[in-house]
């Protein structure tokens, strides 16, 4: 977990699902298949097969976003287990800390809070690059097959500890000639558009704290009746 961050942390998580992927041939029985952001730099040496990791999109995902609200987090053991369960509804940071991390930053503080987070769509394009024909093959079956599946496709992001939706929305063929050897060569080229669910923060973590004790008594709309407060939380 050593890529916090928005966008860094789904970029990593991304990468990673890419990494294990290999091909087969009469010279080698795993051959490894490198990932780059982008297309590499003339420096970098290309040993083909590859694949290219490229975000193109980020949009705000209205049908997802909820009414403004704020969310609080508490380790607060002193509380009733009703309040306490109420209150724990920010289990995790996005792209940032998950519920260990959380508890960290509480500290002594017992409780912390934020505003509702902004849902996202990030979507990435996913190249490969092969020779041959056969690798070509075998690595468009591999990521259909394991790891962008159109059916209950999904990715994990262990900085914040969730699991996300990643869905394929597109596959295309996109075969190209190969400049370095003066375009004598075919170089067989897939083009994969995938979109991972995101949530992007609008406040920093802050520190509240509890109200110990209230001086008067609070009254409902109800005439000649009153509501007793043991506690309740306010903002710094």
């Amino acid at each position: 977990m050593a890529n916090p961050g928005f966008t860094l942390a789904e970029d990593a998580a991304l990468k990673q699902r890419l990494s294990s992927l290999y091909v087969t041939d009469d010279r080698n029985t795993t051959r490894s298949v490198s990932t780059f952001f982008r297309y590499p730099d003339a420096e970098a040496e290309k040993v083909y097969p590859f694949v290219t990791l490229e975000l193109v999109d980020i949009v705000h995902a209205r049908q997802r976003q909820e009414s403004k609200q704020n969310y609080y987090y508490t380790n607060d053991a002193g509380i009733s287990a009703s309040l306490r369960d109420s209150l724990s509804n920010m289990d995790y940071f996005p792209s940032e800390y998950d519920k260990a991390g959380l508890d960290v930053i509480v500290g002594d503080s017992g409780f912390i809070s934020s505003d509702e987070f902004v849902p996202v769509d990030l979507t990435y394009q996913v190249s490969t690059y092969c020779r041959s024909q056969r690798h070509d093959r075998q690595l468009t079956a591999a990521l259909l097959r394991y790891v962008f599946p159109f059916r209950r496709g999904f990715i994990e992001v262990p900085e914040d500890g969730t699991i996300r939706r990643c869905d394929i929305l597109d596959w295309r063929s996109a075969d190209l000639l190969d400049q370095e050897t003066g375009y004598k060569k075919r170089i067989f080229r897939k083009v994969i558009t995938v979109q991972i669910n995101a949530e992007l923060p609008q406040t920093d973590i802050t520190a509240v704290s509890k109200v110990l004790t209230v001086a008067g008594t609070l009254k409902d709309n109800e005439e000649d009746s009153t509501v007793f407060s043991n506690s309740f939380l306010e903002d710094f």
